[in-house]
């Protein structure tokens, strides 16, 4: 089943379904001549004449989106390339369309075209969960319900979208049903056991299938003209004092520009990316599933012209975020990273946060030892941590503080006492780089 809510979403064929007729062969040479010839013009009238007379032919929409997006008209790239996208799906090719869009995405980024690379590796993010649905995403609502954590988030979400005035298509229904399978489980509920997973009935309940695994909305947080970091600060201080300290960790307050925090908190509110259930009750989004904004490409590319010595030797490997309940209070256990340089960043107001002197991170003078494998629990953790006789550091949570720290440094989410509320979530951010 496919769900609702993307317009350029095409059902996949049934299987054995021949492919759809595509434009003639002198057409397809022509196109390949004209992109030999680097005649953009000559391009662009030949894909157009393609998606106009083969609609359901993808290459006419993906020569088109290249256009559009070189050319700097991000709303027909936009829609030429999730056209592409949802085409390719349904005709399975799931390999080819990722390998384009991851491509493309770099050389846009590379050209320092932020929104281009933005807008390709939100098509890319789609793609993977679309990728994904039919052989995980619907079985795993069948088979295993969904988490109660989980549901009472995208019941906020949804709702808080409505109340800001979201026109994305469907919302109301969503969280009809969305409020409906709670209610008729409410009374079985433990708040106490996060990730209770209540079953869904697929004949009655089916409408949650709309918001489980796939974004329904993106908030578009594009790159700010007056710069996403804050330029006030002195950067050139605090990349000295990262590398010269013998335990890499340095805290910076006001990390962004007041315009920078606005626009990234309202992109964690607004886009339905957060999809993946932790244990401790938490909610987490990742770069290749939809975390990936023009705003999140400027803060890398501003890292690089602010402290190049630290961020030019390495390169963005992941960026990933989590959403906390306020209610259970408790965020990553005790864990390091495989990355050189990492930057946490928090997002939520001041006033959300209970216990100002808490909240934030714990952060233990003790690298990863060679091998460590990074799935090794926690109680593992701590033992070596006895037994090297680390020390804490505790950090507590300022909204706008971002901790530049070497990631293998083991560390764990501190306590968490914020107000409830869904704005109130405890939101933090990481940039990892290798």
């Amino acid at each position: 089943m496919t769900p609702t809510g993307d317009p350029t979403e095409t059902a996949p064929a049934p299987a054995g379904t021949p492919p759809p007729p595509g434009p003639p062969d002198e057409q397809v040479l022509a196109l390949s001549a004209h992109i030999d010839a680097g005649r953009f013009d000559l391009i662009e009238q030949t894909a157009r004449r393609m998606t106009e007379q083969w609609p359901d032919y993808p290459l006419g929409w993906k020569m088109l989106g290249i256009v559009a997006a070189v050319g700097d008209d991000l709303g027909q790239a936009k829609t030429a390339f999730g056209k592409y996208r949802s085409l390719m799906m349904a005709q399975g090719e799931f390999d080819e369309a990722f390998q384009f869009l991851n491509d493309f995405g770099k050389s846009m980024d590379n050209q320092d075209k932020l929104r281009q690379a933005a807008l390709t590796y939100q098509e890319l993010g789609q793609l993977h969960i679309s990728g994904i649905w039919e052989d995980w995403g619907e079985r795993q609502l069948r088979d295993e319900g969904i988490s109660v954590m989980r549901l009472q988030h995208d019941i906020e979400q949804v709702a808080y979208l409505i109340e800001t005035g979201c026109d994305a298509p469907g919302l109301e229904a969503v969280l009809g049903a969305l409020t409906a399978v709670y209610d008729k489980n409410r009374s079985l509920i433990d708040k106490g056991a996060p990730n209770q997973k209540i079953r869904i009935d697929m004949a009655d309940d089916g409408g949650v299938l709309a918001n489980f695994d796939r974004i329904q909305h993106f908030h578009d947080s594009a790159p700010l003209s007056g710069g996403a970091l804050n330029a006030e600060l002195d950067w050139r201080e605090i990349e000295e004092a990262f590398l010269s300290k013998d335990i890499p960790l340095v805290r910076i307050d006001g990390f962004l520009s007041d315009d920078g925090l606005r626009s990234m908190r309202e992109f964690c509110l607004s886009s339905t990316i957060w999809k993946k259930d932790y244990d401790y009750g938490f909610l987490g989004s990742f770069l290749d599933r939809g975390f990936v904004s023009g705003l999140n490409l400027q803060i890398t590319h501003e890292l690089e012209d602010y402290m190049p010595r630290i961020f030019k030797a390495v390169a963005l490997t992941n960026s990933v975020a989590f959403k906390h309940d306020s209610v259970i209070g408790k965020g990553l256990r005790l864990h390091a990273d495989p990355a050189r340089v990492g930057i946490n960043l928090w997002t939520t107001p001041d006033d959300a946060n209970l216990d100002p002197d808490g909240s934030g991170v714990i952060v233990y003078d003790v690298k990863k030892p060679e091998g460590w494998d990074t799935n090794n629990t926690s109680d593992e953790a701590r033992r070596y941590l006895d037994e090297a006789g680390a020390n804490p550091i505790v950090v507590p949570y300022r909204a706008n503080r971002a901790l530049l720290i070497n990631p293998s440094l083991f560390h764990q989410t501190d306590k968490i006492k914020f107000k409830t509320g869904y704005e109130n979530r405890r939101m933090n951010i990481t940039f990892f780089y290798d």
